[in-house]
This record gives C-alpha cells, sequence and structure tokens, in this order.
C-alpha cells in the first residue's frame, strides 16, 4: 500500500528516498520539496509496517509539528479507514493505525530530554541543524533494542558537529540536494519562478550562506556566535510562580508584523550586575495597536524600569503608541537594528546599533551577566544566528532564520549597558 502523491510530477531524487533502506541524511537547498516526499515516506511505512512506534523531532515543536500535519493529511485523504477513531483518533501530536503503529512528534526540549521516554522503531530528525548536540546522545539508544532506523532532514551548517559526522558514516546513506539543480528540471512556470527566486537570493546572501541555504554545501567559513556549550549553561532559568513587585524589571520587544511574522517580548527582572529573564511572550499577527496593549497589560503587573523596542519597520507604530500613554512615554527607549550607538567614538569602524547589541549579549553570557529561560525557542534563536566576514569587502555579516526571540532579548540585555546613560524620550511629535 502506498498514499498517492499529491503533485503532477516527481523528480528522481524524490524517487530515490522513497526507495532507500538504509538511514540516510538529507541535505536539501530550501524549497525543493524535502518535506513532501518524506511525508510521503513515513505514510508509506505506517501503512505497511505494523505495530512501530516513529518519532518526528525537532529543537522546536512547530517544526516536527508540520511535518506530522503532511502525514497526517496523506492518510486521511488515501487511507482514512485504516486510522483510529474514537479515543484513539488522531491528535495534534500523535496518530495511532489500526495495525498498531503509531507517529508521535515531540520537540526535544533543551538537551534532549523532552524525548527521551521511548522506544523506537524509528526516529526522523528535522531541521536536523538546529538540534542540540545532547539530543542525539539522548534519543539514539532508544533503538538499542529494536535496530531502528534514522533519517535526518534538514539544509547544511557548519562543518563540526554529530550531523556534520555523520555525512563520513557508511552506516549513513547521504542525499544532497541542490536548488539550482532542481530548478532545471521542474516544469514551467515552476522553473521560471524558481530561478528567478534563486537570482534574489544569489545577490541577497553572501556566497557561504547562498552555498549551505540552496546548495547544500557546510561551510567552514561560518559560525554560530552563541557557542552550544555556552547556550545550555545560560539556559538556567524558570518562569516564576508570581511577579514580585518589590524586584524591578525591563521589557524588550521585537514587534510582529502582519501575515505570517512571529514577534518577541522578553521580560527581565533587574540585579545590581545581573539580569535574570521571567518571562518570554511570542506574539503572532497582532496589530501595532494589539502589541501595544499587550505591553501596556505587562506594564501594569511589572511597573518597568525601561521598555525598549524595535522601532523599524512596522515597530515604529508600537513605538509611537507607548509615547501616547502616561504609563509609557517616558520610559519607552527605540532601539533601532540600523541606528549607530549613542556613544559611538571610533571612526574607523562604524558599527551599527543591532551588531553592537548582539555582541553586548554575548559578552553577558560569557560573563555570567544574564540567565535565560529554559525554553527551546530561545535555544533555537540563539543557536541560529551566525557570522562570517566577507571575502571581498572584510565587513563582518550577521544572519539568523529564527531572530525574534533573540532581537528582543538582545534589548532587553541593552539596559545594564545603557543605564547609566539615563536614556528618556521627553516628547515627540507624532
Amino acid at each position: 500500500m502506498e498514499v498517492k502523491w499529491k503533485y503532477k510530477t516527481i523528480d528522481q531524487w524524490q524517487k530515490d528516498v522513497l526507495a532507500t533502506k538504509r538511514n540516510f541524511i538529507l541535505m536539501c537547498g530550501r524549497q525543493v520539496g524535502k518535506s513532501e516526499v518524506i511525508a510521503k515516506k513515513i505514510a508509506d511505512f505506517l501503512l505497511n509496517n505494523s505495530k512501530k512506534k516513529i518519532l518526528i523531532v525537532s529543537g522546536v515543536e512547530r517544526q516536527a509539528s508540520g511535518l506530522y500535519n503532511k502525514v497526517l493529511g496523506y492518510l486521511q485523504t488515501d487511507f482514512a479507514k485504516y486510522l483510529k477513531k474514537g479515543k484513539d483518533k488522531p491528535l495534534r501530536t500523535k496518530l495511532m493505525l489500526k495495525n498498531g503503529s503509531i507517529l508521535i512528534t515531540e520537540p526535544v526540549g533543551i538537551d534532549g530530554s523532552g524525548a527521551r521516554q521511548h522506544t523506537l522503531d524509528g526516529v526522523i530528525f528535522e531541521e536536523m541543524q538546529l538540534i542540540p548536540e545532547e539530543a542525539f546522545t539522548a534519543i539514539t539508544p532508544m533503538m538499542l533494542t529494536t535496530g531502528g532506523f534514522m533519517w535526518m532532514l534538514g539544509t547544511a551548517w557548519s562543518t563540526e558537529g554529530y550531523v556534520y559526522d555523520r555525512l563520513s558514516d557508511p552506516a549513513f546513506e547521504v542525499f544532497r540536494i541542490n536548488a539550482e539543480e532542481v530548478a532545471k528540471i521542474r516544469p514551467e512556470p515552476q522553473r521560471t519562478l524558481m530561478n528567478t527566486y534563486l537570482e534574489k537570493e544569489r545577490e541577497r546572501l553572501t556566497t557561504a550562506q547562498y552555498q549551505q541555504e540552496y546548495l547544500a554545501i557546510p561551510s567552514d567559513l561560518t559560525r554560530q556566535i552563541f557557542p552550544d556549550k555556552l547556550i545550555a549553561k545560560i539556559l538556567n532559568a524558570n518562569r516564576p510562580n508570581s511577579i514580585n513587585r518589590s524586584n524591578d524589571y525591563v521589557c524588550g520587544i521585537d514587534p510582529a508584523g502582519l501575515g505570517s511574522e512571529d514577534g518577541s517580548i522578553s521580560i527581565f527582572k533587574v540585579g545590581e550586575d545581573k539580569l535574570i529573564q521571567t518571562d518570554h511572550i511570542i506574539t503572532t499577527n497582532l496589530y501595532t495597536t494589539q502589541t501595544t496593549d499587550k505591553i501596556i497589560t505587562l506594564e501594569h503587573q511589572h511597573e518597568f524600569q525601561k521598555i525598549y523596542v524595535d522601532d523599524g519597520g512596522i515597530g515604529f507604530g508600537v513605538f509611537s503608541e507607548l509615547l501616547k500613554e502616561d504609563e509609557t512615554k517616558y520610559k519607552t527607549i527605540p532601539l533601532n537594528n540600523a541606528s549607530r550607538p549613542l556613544d559611538y567614538k571610533d571612526e574607523k569602524r562604524k558599527t551599527i546599533l543591532g551588531e553592537n547589541m548582539i555582541f553586548n549579549l554575548l559578552n553577558m553570557m560569557e560573563k555570567n551577566q544574564i540567565s535565560l529561560l529554559q525554553d527551546p525557542e530561545i535555544r533555537e534563536s540563539l543557536k541560529s544566528y551566525k557570522f562570517e566576514y566577507s571575502k571581498t569587502s572584510k565587513k563582518l555579516i550577521i544572519t539568523s532564520n529564527y531572530n525574534h526571540p533573540v532581537q528582543s532579548i538582545m534589548r532587553a540585555a541593552w539596559h545594564l549597558q545603557s543605564k547609566n546613560l539615563k536614556l528618556q524620550v521627553f516628547s515627540i511629535n507624532v
């Protein structure tokens, strides 16, 4: 039995992935059809193998749930009668077939402990490059007694670590899927659409970034800004059960734009020389007025010393609205990534404030001046930050494909850097 392929054509590399019986690494350029072919492969495996337990894991739940939902969609379309019903009907993170096979999806958490409790017949690592190193050590023993399979999926990353080591492991078949090669064999109009998009990405990204994201080539030119060991050390705070009004608090805001964009709000308790994160809130698809209302509610609860907000783009609306409110107008400070630092003196190296805030956060982490919540969204955001130096201009280039949590954290963290400056906005015409 096999579910029906949902598309008019199928690439040869997708056929090869469906046919392999080995452990494998699928290192893909983005937007080539990775999730679609893996969803079909998982669905076919579950239908043709009884009493098997398969786990999809990722750094955070939203990644694994996307692949899980595609598997469920295949099964509901072609083999709905094979899915259990009633109390065993498909749930948000678990589905059961009448042949006894089970598919579950879980985030690995900070260190892999979120998925330790299973004995597995197979595991699929989604967005493998963002999974913490400790998770591989925690999860692979779950297949010790079953001889289960491992499928590792994602884009290229660095030239070190568990994933990179598997590229030369004879136990793994390696598929490197180049987005440019895929575009050549796609029918029109998809071919033209893909080529146009790739051309824009080549202009936007550095050579190393483009090779990683679209050509499936790991690079030794790019490095994580926040090393894994440092992330693990600093993610040691827990959300308190209540708000202690005798403490001082600051807030960092990266506003969300309408559409698919997320935003982030980070709250910290202020010590003499240390910040301790007490809350982190992901916001999605909010109007500026809704974000402002959220901040005002948090202000009533915490009575912030300062509120640091990104006033670039959509953030200017939030910033200007906070200036109109009596509770927040004298404590709201704009921190735009493109701004120059206020106390900048070295004319030979004109940095922008966004860069300074990132490296201020790194410096605070190294000096143990900040504690962050044990939150997988925060861990993934920190891990996603990379840097390299341009071969031509020699300028520092910083990138991230999931920046919102860090963007709010680094603004709040700027409080220790700027508190002696006594920054305030007294009035502004809006």
